[in-house]
């Protein structure tokens, strides 16, 4: 089965082929387009500005992703596209011409859900990881643990009751003056730091209740920022800053596989699924690596490239759902609240 995915759920517009086989998806080719330069000056994603430049790059990133996997319209089974959640806009691009192509060519199309998407992106390096899983995904807007059974359902655990993990890395990149957008970044800045400066408190919930929060975190990060003079504007090579991002991502780390342990007991989970745009943290992926040994789960963990917001999980999870008889009526919309 061969598959078309597209994306453009935030500020990337990409398009992938994707070859569905019995030993799991095969990538025939992937066009992915960032917007970094555009919002870079904002520190942040414009929606306005992001949807404008999918409908720029959309027609030819799909046609070099249909040239690089060398095939046509005819030779496509379907067309998997991202129906929510995300910025309507931008979800409305390639939800709105994935339903224009489907119809004059008369190809079978799937709407996906976007975190379905993430965990379809970890088949691509263990296609054969048993269930039940634990799938953590984590990114600037989604912060969920989720039990899955299998490749196509989701069942939540916990999630963060205010921020999402990738929001405090943009926003201390953001303080420190350091550029956008911050996880990669702060990755590199920790990464040369000798040590780690003074760990951060973890947030406490008086319901007692499994979740996270980020948003008392950034204020922390504010807070220490503002008692070293001149640390906002010190730059990438000054050992404070590194010391701060090292600190800032082992915290954010292991705040986030705190709750692994409970429930991979409670849910006998067989797997260790880690993915979305923060899985590409290096701290985050050598812990989670810890962790899985520990609890003796198997680990799965996409190449950064399949992190990303990409096409080929789209494509991938396409593959597994369900097709109408009929096409999906025209009248489907995109579903930025799914």
């Amino acid at each position: 089965m061969l598959v078309l995915g597209l994306e453009s759920s935030c500020d990337d517009c990409s398009a992938a082929v994707v070859e569905e086989t019995p030993a799991g998806p095969i990538l025939k080719s992937m066009v992915r387009k960032s917007q970094d330069e555009i919002h870079a000056p904002y520190g942040g994603v414009v929606p306005e500005l992001a949807a404008r430049e999918h409908l720029l790059q959309l027609r030819n990133v799909i046609g070099e992703a249909l040239h690089k996997a060398e095939v046509t319209w005819r030779d496509l089974d379907r067309i998997a596209v991202t129906q929510g959640p995300g910025l309507v806009g931008c979800l409305l691009t390639t939800f709105s011409a994935a339903k224009a192509i489907a119809w004059k060519e008369n190809i079978p199309w799937v709407p996906v859900h976007h975190l379905l998407g993430h965990l379809n992106a970890a088949r691509f390096a263990v296609p054969e990881a048993p269930f039940p899983a634990l799938v953590l995904l984590v990114s600037g807007g989604h912060t969920h643990l989720y039990l899955a059974q299998d490749w196509t359902h989701l069942e939540l655990l916990q999630k963060t009751r205010d921020d999402a993990a990738g929001e405090a890395f943009d926003k201390t990149a953001r303080m420190l003056n350091l550029g956008y957008p911050g996880g990669p970044i702060v990755d590199t800045c920790a990464r040369k730091a000798a040590k780690p400066g003074e760990a951060f408190t973890a947030p406490k919930f008086r319901d007692g209740k499994a979740a996270w929060s980020f948003s008392g975190l950034k204020t922390a990060v504010k807070m220490r920022i503002a008692s070293q003079p001149g640390l906002d504007c010190a730059g990438a090579e000054d050992p404070r800053v590194q010391a701060l991002c090292r600190s800032l991502q082992e915290t954010i780390a292991k705040w986030l596989l705190k709750p692994l342990p409970d429930f991979a007991r409670e849910t006998n989970a067989k797997s260790l699924i880690v993915s979305g745009g923060v899985a590409c943290n290096s701290e985050l992926r050598a812990q989670a690596k810890a962790a899985a040994d520990r609890l003796g789960l198997c680990l799965a963990i996409p190449e950064p490239r399949f992190c990303t917001d990409n096409g080929a999980m789209i494509a991938a999870a396409g593959a597994l759902l369900p097709v109408a008889k009929d096409l999906l009526p025209m009248n489907a919309d995109a579903d930025l609240k799914l």
